[in-house]
């Protein structure tokens, strides 16, 4: 071998720095993406189609003969306020966007930008925790259910895909399970990123000491358990049951809300809204994870850190260890 082709195997690597947290922006920003995508469509082309019926054939979601609204067989149904959605739980909510013909089709298509987005987001967050392991910021037993986690959150995620195969008004058990799944890989997130910040002792944006961010991270994480397990204790009565438990129908003294509605708004605020902020402050302060990819490392150049496993590692160990000692002198108080 030449010493112009050795030099150009040494120089095959690809290389790449990431935030992990942006990955975690990419999936909210998409998943938001979606939504909109689907109100659109739904607005667009789904109202007509739902309002016009099918001419008495009674097919797809014109079923319905009788019921709450006393629509008869093949006729068509206000989306605002006839859906099959609002007929078994009492009142509506975002999912309807995509629950008929042509949005459920359609927004089907731009789901994999949320979903692949989630689950790359998930392992790299799974990556930075053993890192974090590996330099002894966190112990060993955290380690071990963050990778149990992780586990289980990749398999709840990637069944989130079924709310678009099992349809809404034919099968609302099987179609919310998915979201249910969903449910409860966010709050499972929330925890183990949450005690992830306070054990590594992080400081983040304006809360600038290590004690103020605990403080705040303890409460965000407290406010969101008690919300999602009024939220998730529904979602389990609606999957077993196939309707909203009784609690969520009662009017609440909030406009013309019922209590079910008033938990689906503040579940989407500390799931949805809040985390996407939380990522973009983390993203900002966060040390990026370098990923090195080659193929022989009996083909790489060992003085170059970029290329050889164990040094980078030991590089790693060494930059984090004293951007942490520079982060407790500094702010912990």
């Amino acid at each position: 071998m030449t010493q112009k082709e050795s030099t150009k195997i040494k120089g095959a690597v690809w290389s790449y720095s990431v935030p992990v947290e942006k990955w975690r922006m990419y999936s909210y920003f998409n998943f938001w993406l979606m939504i909109a995508f689907a109100i659109t469509v739904t607005n667009i082309w789904g109202i007509p189609y739902l309002e016009e019926g099918d001419g008495g054939e009674g097919c797809g979601p014109f079923k319905r003969d009788g019921g709450v609204f006393g629509l008869t067989r093949g006729q068509g149904f206000d989306f605002k306020t006839q859906t099959h959605l609002q007929e078994l739980f009492g009142y509506p909510n975002i999912c309807t966007n995509w629950d008929y013909y042509p949005s459920r089709e359609l927004t089907a298509m731009i789901y994999p930008l949320f979903e692949l987005s989630l689950l790359v987001y998930l392992f790299l967050d799974y990556v930075a925790t053993y890192l974090a392991y590996k330099r002894g910021e966190i112990d060993r037993w955290f380690f071990l259910l963050s990778k149990f986690i992780f586990y289980i959150n990749f398999l709840l995620c990637t069944q989130f895909r079924m709310i678009f195969i099992i349809i809404a008004y034919e099968n609302p058990k099987g179609h919310t399970a998915g979201f249910l799944g969903l449910q409860i890989a966010m709050v499972l997130l929330a925890i183990e990123n949450t005690l992830f910040t306070i054990f590594t002792k992080r400081a983040y944006g304006y809360l600038k000491s290590v004690r103020v961010t605990k403080i705040v991270a303890l409460i965000y994480l407290t406010c969101l358990c008690v919300i999602d397990f009024f939220k998730i204790n529904a979602t389990i009565h609606i999957v077993m049951h196939g309707v909203a438990p009784p609690w969520t129908l009662d009017q609440s003294n909030i406009g013309n809300l019922k209590v079910g509605q008033v938990v689906d708004y503040i579940w989407m605020v500390f799931n949805a809204v809040l985390p996407f902020f939380i990522a973009l402050i983390r993203s900002r302060t966060d040390e990026p994870i370098k990923i090195a990819i080659f193929i022989d490392e009996s083909h790489t150049n060992k003085e170059d850190i970029l290329l050889n496993p164990s040094i980078l590692e030991e590089s790693a160990v060494t930059e984090s260890t004293s951007s942490l000692y520079r982060r407790s002198s500094s702010k912990a108080v």
